[in-house]
């Protein structure tokens, strides 16, 4: 991961010092621990980012021509991948303040869907912010929902289509839950007495084999909160009770798909989007081609166990994941040397056969992987299309996590992170029947910072386990003292420190293909001269 934008300031100094000192009281009393190096990374090593460097303005310039222009928001995040992690385009400066070691970050480009940094530091921060300062120590459980190619076009190119499906499922999910919960769902979910469900969806844009498929995630506690009420208002002293849901039957999720299917086909057809004979047509799919699965649960004894991948934070990290992963992107160079072709590995899908490009590459063992290969550009025609539009949310709120429902700052208070952070007190106590008993004060203290920002070297701790700003020579204070934008201070620290100062190359776009007249050329001892068909001599077939 790359560090922050900005100027040093004494708050920043004193953010460093508490981290550092909170990691190093986190760690066990071993006696010659030595604390893990942090080494930066190098972007330009990478196959993705030589694939852009190469082909990205020949790319932008053939898509010019053609009938689709690459939109402004792709093209600037290629372009801010090119910059993002180079020295050569400024850096900060860490230094000991015991021993004078020191070493420099790179600058990061904040990319929301190119940058494989940048969407792990997007995707770790989202799961770190739900699971310490959103979800309650509740079970959660995971609900996943495709539909049909024939109306996946709309969800790509409609905002509105989203919305419909989003609105449509999480309602039929907290019907579903309500009832397995042994609550009756009210009518309006506006009533604070009403039961309600909490949770988070993740509009996912892509499919595993880098192409465009728009579906949802959503993490669900799996169980519904409920408050009394006086008078129609909420007595915030009265404790919020949680009732968690039976297990899942297959007939559950037969009969929920069956309402949320009808439903979204209504919606289309009142939009206009199908006609009747279209709609028809699709109620009488057998199978419908919708899916949803809910066969993920994290339960309070897995949930916060680190490192483990049934644990909450795992799960979340796995919905606010990036579109692809950088470890099965590989490049397969030409007889020039140069990049020819890029091969995608796939994961292992649960089902052997694979339908698509590449199907016979594609291994029908229990460990066999799926391999896609693609041009250069075709390559960056499918990134292109998995850039997420700028100013959309990549995840929303639901039921009791929604910003405005009266309950969210008694359920919320109740997060792990957010445990001993207000002026009154929090208190929870398990119930009758498994029922989850929450008391808090109305009188609660603002944060001085805002919880869904992570200090980069926390994420980092928190990733791979190494805090970057311990001394890994004396085990001192690493702090950030500078940040170096100017053109000359960074060539100089560079050649200094050994590191090149002009950043990668980037390939010109190539000229458009030649005409035929210009494939004629004439040689003599020297020079190689273009040669016009009429200047060719003329030659009798028949005396061949």
């Amino acid at each position: 991961m790359c560090g922050p934008h900005g100027s040093a300031s004494a708050s920043v100094v004193a953010t460093n010092h508490q981290l550092a000192s909170c990691f190093r009281a986190a760690q066990p009393c071993t006696p010659h621990r030595q604390p893990e190096q942090y080494t930066r990374r190098h972007p330009e090593r990478t196959p993705l980012y030589t694939i852009i460097a190469r082909h990205l303005e020949t790319w932008l310039a053939e898509r010019s021509l053609g009938d689709e222009s690459v939109a402004a928001y792709v093209e600037d995040e290629l372009r801010g991948y090119l910059r993002c992690g180079i020295l050569s385009f400024g850096f900060a400066r860490a230094r000991c303040g015991t021993c004078g070691h020191d070493f420099l970050v790179a600058f990061s480009c904040k990319g929301r869907g190119v940058c494989p940094s940048c969407n792990g530091r997007r995707m770790a921060q989202t799961a770190a912010h739900l699971v310490d300062h959103v979800i309650p120590p509740v079970p959660m459980r995971q609900w996943v929902i495709s539909v049909p190619k024939r109306l996946r076009w709309f969800l790509g190119f409609r905002p509105e289509a989203v919305s419909a499906l989003t609105n449509i499922f999480m309602s039929e999910v907290e019907r579903f839950v309500c009832e397995a919960a042994g609550v009756k769902p009210t009518p309006s979910h506006k009533r604070p007495d009403s039961a309600r469900i909490g949770g988070i969806t993740f509009l996912h844009r892509f499919g595993s084999a880098l192409n465009h498929h728009v579906h949802l995630h959503a993490c669900v506690t799996d169980g519904v909160f409920m408050a009394s009420v006086t008078d129609d208002t909420t007595d915030n002293n009265n404790p919020v009770q949680f009732i968690p849901a039976r297990p899942i039957t297959p007939g559950d999720l037969d009969a929920l798909t069956e309402r949320v299917r009808r439903r979204l086909i209504r919606w289309y057809k009142r939009r206009g989007f199908l006609d009747t004979e279209a709609a028809a047509d699709l109620l009488s799919w057998n199978p419908s081609g919708f899916s949803i699965d809910a066969s993920v649960r994290i339960s309070l004894d897995d949930r916060d166990v680190p490192s483990f991948y049934k644990s909450l934070e795992h799960l979340v990290r796995y919905c606010a994941r990036p579109a692809f992963a950088i470890e099965r992107l590989a490049v397969i160079e030409g007889r020039d040397g140069k990049p020819d072709r890029v091969r995608y590995t796939l994961a292992r899908h649960k089902r052997g056969q694979w339908i698509g490009p590449g199907r016979t590459q594609k291994s029908t063992t229990p460990d066999g992987q799926g391999v896609v290969n693609l041009s250069p550009h075709e390559f960056l025609d499918r990134l292109a299309d998995l850039v997420p539009p700028p100013r959309k949310h990549r995840h929303r709120y639901h039921g009791v996590f929604a910003p405005n429902h009266p309950l969210r700052r008694l359920v919320t208070a109740l997060a792990l992170g957010n445990t001993g952070k207000s002026a009154g007190k929090t208190t929870c106590a398990r119930g009758q029947a498994g029922q989850l008993a929450i008391d808090a004060d109305t009188q609660s203290q603002k944060r001085s910072h805002d919880t869904s920002r992570i200090a980069w070297a926390k994420l980092l701790s928190r990733i791979a386990e190494e805090f970057p700003l311990v001394c890994p020579a004396c085990g001192g204070d690493i702090r950030l003292i500078s940040f170096i934008t100017d053109p000359g201070p960074i060539r100089k620290i560079l050649m200094h420190v050994g590191e090149p100062v002009e950043p990668p190359p980037v390939s010109p776009a190539r000229g458009p293909p030649t005409e035929w007249t210009e494939l004629v050329q004439g040689h003599d001892d020297r020079d190689v001269m273009q040669a016009s068909p009429d200047e060719l001599p003329v030659i009798d077939i028949h005396s061949l």
